[in-house]
């Protein structure tokens, strides 16, 4: 299983821009669960902890697209410091602005300036494995790769975020997180060999939105984040309303988990049906799967049954990342991944503020429709994004 992976790595450079992606995206599952805690400890009001961790997200949401489109034109090397250190600064007026106790509403600002200048690192990596590999089957490997390891950061994020706030300092987990970004991006930018040349007869109005099922793509992403949390909040509230709240971070983790294993096993092995072929057939299997969910009735096994869901995760975003890469010309790689990421934000987004209050009224249980919903529309959308790129020579990447 491992060979694989090996040969991924076999390419000088791999392994040290994937570690730095690693160290530098950590942050993206830290901030918004430290700026409920920071601001929460200090202000006692949840709705305002809260909202900044939604201000966070859209506005990250915004600059993932923006930001990516500038690295595409000048180079991933000339943008990592300066947005980094916008990012690091934002941080630092932020926690001091909670500090001094500053007026509730100084804090949006600095949130914004944190979220718009936190760069896309999973787009930044996914575009260097792309240059440094081709074509070639490994490439597969490294997105399977690269997956997995966003389920693990989705899992220890959170985990470092509350360690941090509640056994040391409130502060601390934004701290962390804008310690590792700075050396991340430090580290990421000195990995020159592997960085995607800038084509500087590139058309600068290149969108990858123009290309052919791009839109289709970014609507099932959307459909997808709306699904992951759909069903994550309402297992948080199966867990409190069966007496076991302490216990939801399990049930979180039991999903992650069965998207990393997928997503490791996944690339563990050689493809030969055409990748957009294996996006339909994920999207469909994506599609079903959360339907297990309404027939849980413990929380052993709603544990299970999220292992058993999670397993449809990976794979079904593998193979997108790799349609983009296939579809959208090279000189915009950075902006077209960096669409499906605010797709996924945006779907996330949606599903999390409408679940809530569906758990609150009828229970976890109803609640759990919304996360089939919106897994049905994946698979209808994964239909109608394959019959929309089928009319060209089938995709073989991996």
């Amino acid at each position: 299983m491992l060979d694989t992976y090996r040969a991924a790595f076999r390419t000088p450079g791999t392994a040290a821009f994937c570690g730095a992606a690693f160290v530098m995206r950590l942050p993206s599952a830290i901030f918004p669960l430290a700026l409920v805690l920071l601001v929460s400890a200090q202000t006692g009001r949840y709705a305002l902890a809260g909202l900044l961790s939604g201000v966070f997200v859209v506005s990250n949401g915004v600059g993932l697209v923006v930001l990516a489109r500038v690295v595409d034109r000048f180079g991933q090397g000339r943008m990592l410091i300066p947005a980094s250190t916008v990012c690091v600064l934002g941080l630092v007026a932020l926690g001091t602005l909670v500090q001094v106790d500053a007026p509730r509403w100084t804090y949006v600002l600095p949130t914004i300036v944190v979220g718009f200048s936190y760069l896309s690192v999973g787009s930044l990596v996914r575009t260097r494995w792309s240059y440094v590999l081709g074509n070639r089957p490994e490439l597969a490997t490294a997105y399977s790769l690269e997956s997995a390891l966003d389920e693990v950061i989705f899992t220890a994020g959170p985990l470092i975020a509350s360690l941090c706030a509640t056994l040391v300092h409130p502060l601390l987990g934004l701290g962390v997180g804008a310690a590792l970004t700075a050396v991340g991006a430090v580290w990421l930018r000195e990995q020159r060999a592997t960085e995607p040349p800038v084509d500087d007869e590139a058309q600068v109005g290149l969108s990858p939105l123009r290309t052919r099922g791009m839109v289709l793509l970014c609507l099932t992403m959307a459909a997808m984040g709306a699904t992951f949390a759909s069903a994550e909040v309402t297992m948080v509230a199966f867990a409190g309303q069966h007496g076991h709240r302490n216990l939801s971070g399990l049930l979180l983790a039991a999903f992650a988990a069965g998207s990393a294993i997928s997503g490791f096993a996944y690339g563990a092995r050689q493809w030969h049906a055409p990748l957009l072929d294996r996006f339909r057939l994920q999207a469909y299997v994506f599609g079903v799967m959360p339907a297990l969910f309404l027939v849980a009735t413990n929380m052993w096994a709603l544990a299970i049954i999220a292992l058993v869901v999670g397993l449809s995760i990976a794979p079904t975003l593998i193979n997108a990342f790799g349609l983009v890469q296939a579809e959208v010309p090279a000189v915009a790689l950075t902006e077209g991944l960096a669409w499906l990421v605010t797709g996924l934000s945006i779907g996330y987004g949606a599903g999390s503020s409408l679940v809530g209050g569906i758990a609150d009224a009828h229970g976890a249980r109803w609640a759990f429709l919304v996360a089939v919903g919106a897994a049905v529309a994946v698979a209808v959308l994964g239909a109608f994004t394959h019959r929309r790129l089928s009319a060209r020579q089938p995709v073989t990447v991996g």
